[in-house]
């Protein structure tokens, strides 16, 4: 479905609000723990959150409190069900509702990223990578209906190193087009040495790396005490991330790995990568112990670190420059809440962008990063 100047429109970044079907590939021994759906009257409030996960017994999402989050799945719920996308789009059950969509927008590929997982959803890492198989399982079948057309990033249990290597392998097989991990292992970065064997095989394997946003380590998340610090600083565990890939050496010790990071925009580049150039040069000119050969800015701009853009981000251009302007991708962020499917408008539109940058953005780049 190219455009008539023959372009093509990659969506780097959009979601599935799960439906109870994803769960019916889960390993028969954690049959007693699949997850259920609750239904509750309604809470007050703006989202009237009135429908619930239950896994092992702890509710998500979970609207108030510390630690609080909130998404459209299950879509049962009246949040979901007040969403300007159909919940068959949003669930993609059946797939051709998502693609209906996509051609109202113009996306001709797009790369789905999972939701529940955005939260930790079990302390017991097997568990919680036989969800992630089972999700995994659903998603390959899905995308198998219009392989052309649909990709998914597929959740690695990163925690477990010999579950995560698993499982990376059989994605591959399964098409996979990147593997999923947040800005942390847990409590722990990414970067620490029991976690390199992962990297050794994503490597060795050509699977691009997919970092996303996710309130993945609940030191942070427990401290915030309302949706508006939640969604603000659900970013901060993907600056830990960025760190762990050049100041903690992982592509000092794997440089063929592609690494993009997702939805968390790219406007706090010019604030974090210069504080780190500042920090390196000061314990690199001491041979300080950990501090990575080569200067930040060198590897942020070697090829292998990829951004997915917002269309509104005002210091864009800035970043085209910093990174390059072939690291660059953007998303629709379909079905949620931020309203990002202009995104892609947007980027067509803005003056302040060359419109070779833009073909970059909406083809080329996610093209290089996904090996399409």
């Amino acid at each position: 479905m190219a455009r008539p100047n023959g372009q093509i429109i990659i969506d780097a970044d959009s979601h599935v609000e799960e439906a109870d079907d994803v769960w019916n590939h889960l390993d028969p021994a954690y049959a007693h723990r699949r997850p259920v759906i609750v239904q509750h009257p309604g809470l007050p409030g703006p989202y009237a959150q009135d429908a619930y996960w239950l896994i092992d017994g702890q509710m998500f999402p979970r609207p108030y409190g510390y630690g609080p989050l909130i998404y459209g799945t299950p879509v049962s719920s009246k949040f979901a069900k007040s969403k300007k996308f159909s919940i068959e789009s949003q669930t993609l059950v059946p797939p051709s509702a998502r693609i209906a969509d996509m051609d109202k927008l113009g996306i001709d590929i797009q790369v789905l990223f999972p939701t529940i997982f955005l939260d930790m959803l079990s302390l017991d890492m097997q568990f919680e990578a036989a969800l992630m198989a089972s999700y995994n399982t659903w998603a390959a079948e899905t995308c198998a209906v219009y392989p052309q057309r649909l990709k998914f990033a597929a959740p690695i249990p990163v925690r477990n190193p010999e579950l995560a290597i698993k499982e990376l392998r059989r994605v591959k097989k399964l098409g996979a087009a990147a593997m999923l991990v947040y800005g942390s292992a847990g409590e722990q970065f990414l970067h620490e040495p029991q976690f390199d064997s992962i990297w050794t095989e994503a490597e060795a394997l050509d699977m691009p790396v997919a970092m996303h946003v996710g309130w993945n380590m609940p030191s942070i998340h427990k401290k915030m005490d309302t949706i508006f610090a939640s969604a603000t600083f659900v970013a901060i565990p993907m600056m830990f991330g960025l760190f762990s890939m050049i100041g903690g050496g992982i592509l000092e010790r794997h440089p063929k790995l592609r690494v993009g990071f997702f939805e968390a925009g790219a406007d706090w580049l010019p604030y974090l990568v210069p504080r780190m150039e500042r920090y390196w040069q000061v314990y690199s000119s001491k041979q300080w112990p950990g501090t990575p050969t080569c200067n930040p800015t060198e590897w942020l701009a070697g090829g292998n670190i990829y951004f997915a853009c917002e269309g509104d981000e005002r210091y864009l251009p800035d970043v085209a420059e910093m990174l390059g302007e072939d690291h660059l991708m953007t998303s629709a962020d379909l079905p949620h809440e931020e309203a990002l499917e202009d995104s892609i408008a947007e980027i067509e539109e803005r003056p302040d962008l060359s419109d070779s940058l833009k073909r970059k953005i909406l083809e080329e780049n996610p093209k290089r990063f996904f090996g399409f």
